[in-house]
């Protein structure tokens, strides 16, 4: 096998720490949110997760969040990151966003920046 260049998990670790992840979003007595921020820190959105927060490819381990409803804006703005919270308000991974319409690894894909 070939050296890789980046790290190379077996799918039973994803699948293993994303249900952790997951859970931790769970915590709490409510629902975990997604917060929108622009680059200068400003909110622009919070969006409620469903609770279970998302499902996991048993196969892939890839993660996939459920939103149950489109989220009214605080502010507008050029989304930059997300931090996925817990029911607390507890901030569990901040991670840039991306325009899209396909899941990206290591991205929060939004179908547009702009909020």
């Amino acid at each position: 096998m070939p050296a890789p260049s980046s790290p190379t998990y077996s799918a039973a670790a994803k699948v293993a720490a994303h249900t952790s992840f997951r859970d931790l979003l769970d915590s709490g007595s409510g629902a975990g949110s997604a917060k929108v921020r622009d680059a200068s820190d400003v909110l622009l959105v919070t969006i409620p997760l469903d609770d279970p927060s998302g499902t996991i490819n048993g196969t892939t381990g890839q993660l996939t969040l459920d939103f149950p409803a489109a989220a009214n804006a605080a502010a507008s703005g050029t989304a930059a990151y997300a931090e996925l919270c817990d029911s607390d308000g507890d901030v569990h991974l901040a991670i840039p966003c991306q325009a899209g319409t396909s899941a990206v690894s290591g991205k929060f894909v939004l179908n547009t920046l702009g909020i």
